[in-house]
């Protein structure tokens, strides 16, 4: 049973963004998987992580699992290596910058699987790149605006809402904010723009919540000023299963709410561990990872 752990020389670096990604891989590969945390030296089940997962997921014990990842938190570079070395685990680092790795090898030697850099700026990546074998780099991953997002029931909770009408996917992620207005642009091309999108709009625009549904980039309609759609477009809305949430404040006022719930996010549902899991795919062989993982250390 291999013990992988998963930390990072400081905080707020995507350590539990990057668990959550290879445990859903590992899960999916009908591994048995513990996902846990550290609490006083010992094991547990990391609680957070399934808040947000699948809810028909059940819990496995230590002792009965295949695979163990551990997210490591506040330990220094030295309890870290002790953990590692009586429980005989191996670590893998999430850092955000080149210079955060170098010493990784020197500390945890053999148990060190490989780092993983993590919300790297784009314009950096290509100056990375050539280091990859050098500092046992695993992966490198792009700063991304999906994990920056908020799920449409959090956005709800936030606003004054008065109703909402559909109570399908409000755990779908928002990335993006679009006012419905007067554009030049046609109504579905101004809105398919931008991705995971929260359209702002007064309730009595039929017009442009018809041209954002069209558009299938909207994931809810914020319908302001106490207005209700008219019943084709709450139906319309129903057959591509988008909420609508009819808020007392104007357009103008709710924008200035989400402006400040954009300010913070944090991770917290099933959309950001699937969309964490896609981006370490498409970053990271997991083959190989799973191979290294599977394998005894060498001393």
């Amino acid at each position: 049973m291999p013990i992988i752990c998963v930390s990072s020389s400081k905080t707020k670096t995507g350590k539990t963004t990057i668990v959550s990604g290879i445990a859903h891989e590992s899960i999916n590969r009908g591994l048995k998987t513990f996902i846990g945390e550290i609490s006083d030296g010992q094991i547990i089940h990391h609680e957070e992580f399934y808040k947000i997962y699948h809810p028909n997921f059940k819990k496995l014990e230590l002792n009965k699992s295949e695979i163990v990842l551990v997210e490591i938190n506040d330990l220094s570079a030295e309890e870290t290596k002790k953990f590692l070395d009586k429980n005989d685990a191996r670590i893998i680092m999430v850092e955000n910058d080149l210079g955060d790795i170098e010493s990784n090898s020197v500390i945890f030697q053999e148990r060190l699987v490989g780092s993983i850099l993590n919300g790297v700026w784009k314009y950096k990546k290509n100056t990375i790149v050539g280091n990859l074998e050098d500092h046992k780099i695993l992966a490198i991953i792009e700063e991304s605006r999906p994990f920056m997002g908020h799920t449409v029931e959090e956005l709800t909770k936030f606003l004054d809402t008065e109703k909402i009408i559909g109570d399908k996917n409000l755990d779908k992620v928002i990335e993006n904010f679009l006012i419905g207005g007067f554009v030049l642009d046609w109504g579905p091309e101004y809105f398919s723009t931008q991705k995971n999108v929260a359209l702002v709009v007064r309730g009595d625009r039929p017009d442009v919540q018809l041209s954002a549904i069209q558009s299938g980039t909207v994931n809810l309609i914020i319908a302001t000023a106490s207005k209700t759609p008219v019943e084709y477009v709450r139906n319309e809305a129903k057959k591509f299963d988008i909420p609508i949430a009819i808020v007392n404040d104007g357009t103008m006022e709710t924008i200035e709410k989400l402006s400040e719930i954009v300010k913070s996010f944090k991770f917290d549902s099933m959309g950001k561990i699937e969309f964490s899991n896609q981006l370490l795919s498409d970053n990271l062989n997991f083959d190989t990872l799973f191979d290294i993982i599977s394998m005894p250390i060498t001393k």
